[in-house]
């Protein structure tokens, strides 16, 4: 795993690793060059054994790293290894967009709430085709996945549950604890994570067929992509499944 959030890591401090290695130290590895393995020589590793590249809680230094590692980076499909970077949020000069627009998937993380839905959407106004990019929802709203994907117009992977003591022991339990292994985010992760590994390699003609923007949804709400879609979810008095109206939609 690359921690590569241009605002700065936070797995160092949680896991308590001393502030080296991590990006800082493999930046300067590389200032004359380097092949990609030299990567797990600054690389601490969770108790599962999953090996991570950290980020300096600074995040000046993240963004510095990001930046001088691009070269390197740029060929991290020669490790015999599946990666899994981190990019932090994509702001439109986020050190991280580089490595975003590299990567074999593309997976967007979003609270299915209006809020979060809604800055996800003015997002994907600059970040065409979305045929090329997939969600992952963490934690319980009142859209269903379904319904998610016909509004933004890209696929809805999998929704994990909201489990901060879960997120917390990743990062202090060895992964044989029957604690750690029965966690919901835990349990929830390996399936996402099998899903992916599984499905690497799947044709780009094997995804949802994503309609453009203008055309009409089956609710009958169009598929542009912005703040007005919104907008009408807000108002949308409909009840859903449950038969209650959404809290926003409710206000």
């Amino acid at each position: 795993m690359v921690e590569a959030d241009p605002a700065g890591g936070t797995l160092a401090a949680a896991s308590g690793w001393p502030a080296e290695p991590s990006l800082v130290s493999l930046a300067a590895a590389t200032r004359r060059g380097g092949e990609p393995a030299l990567i797990w020589e600054h690389c601490h590793q969770l108790p599962g054994g999953t090996s991570v590249l950290a980020a300096p809680a600074l995040g000046e230094q993240a963004r510095s790293a990001v930046g001088m590692l691009g070269p390197l980076f740029a060929r991290l499909s020669e490790l015999d290894s599946d990666v899994l970077i981190d990019c932090g949020r994509l702001g439109p000069r986020s050190s991280g967009l580089g490595l975003w627009e590299r990567a074999h998937r593309r997976i967007l993380v979003s609270r299915p709430r209006l809020a979060d839905l809604q800055a996800l959407a003015s997002w994907l106004e600059g970040h065409q085709p979305h045929a090329e990019i997939e969600l992952v929802t963490v934690g319980d709203g009142p859209y269903a996945e379904a319904e998610i994907a016909d509004t933004l117009g890209l696929e809805v992977l999998y929704r994990l549950p909201w489990d901060p003591d879960g997120a917390e022991a990743l990062v202090s339990m060895p992964a044989s604890v029957r604690q750690l292994r029965m966690a919901p985010l835990v349990r929830s992760a390996r399936t996402l994570a099998d899903e992916l590994t599984a499905e690497r390699g799947r044709a780009s003609s094997a995804r949802v067929d994503v309609a453009p923007p203008a055309e009409a949804s089956r609710s009958g709400r169009g598929l542009a992509i912005g703040s007005r879609v919104f907008r009408a979810w807000r108002t949308d008095t409909r009840p859903h499944s449950n038969g209650s109206v959404p809290e926003e939609a409710a206000r």
